[in-house]
């Protein structure tokens, strides 16, 4: 049955791939995307999505396919650190809160994930993303 099973490394560990699935948790599919989304390791990034996949950026209304969430983000300036600062599980929906500093600049977001996961792939992601900035002053007078 396993006769035409592979295995690689995705995200600096051993990963066992059969019939188009990984064979990693849920979670772990999430830290490797993450890691990889890091890494600029597009093809990777890829490896870890449904062919069929949907992904929507809700703060700016944009939803897209694998091959434009990749494109997208390929074409974003400048290098990346990003570490999860949480990371939960119910069933097949997995929720992340990362961090996402630029190596370039001051810029820093906070992205909120969802990500339904079927046969040890991304099927759809909903993301939410927020700046890191300091508080408005119209609350320093109420906090």
């Amino acid at each position: 049955m396993f006769r035409s099973k592979q295995s690689f490394v995705v995200c600096r560990r051993k990963v066992n791939f059969y019939k188009g699935v990984f064979f990693m948790t849920g979670r772990e599919l999430v830290v490797c995307l993450w890691d990889e989304m890091a890494s600029q390791n597009w093809d990777k990034v890829k490896l870890c999505f449904d062919e069929n996949a949907i992904i929507r950026w809700h703060n700016t209304n944009e939803s897209f396919n694998v091959e434009e969430f990749i494109l997208v983000n390929s074409k974003y300036p400048g290098n990346w650190n990003i570490s999860i600062k949480r990371i939960e599980q119910s069933q097949n929906v997995i929720i992340s809160v990362a961090l996402a500093q630029s190596l370039d600049s001051d810029v820093c977001a906070y992205a909120t994930s969802f990500f339904e996961v079927e046969n040890g792939k991304i099927i759809c992601l909903d993301e939410y993303w927020g700046d890191v900035t300091d508080r408005p002053q119209w609350r320093e007078a109420v906090v």
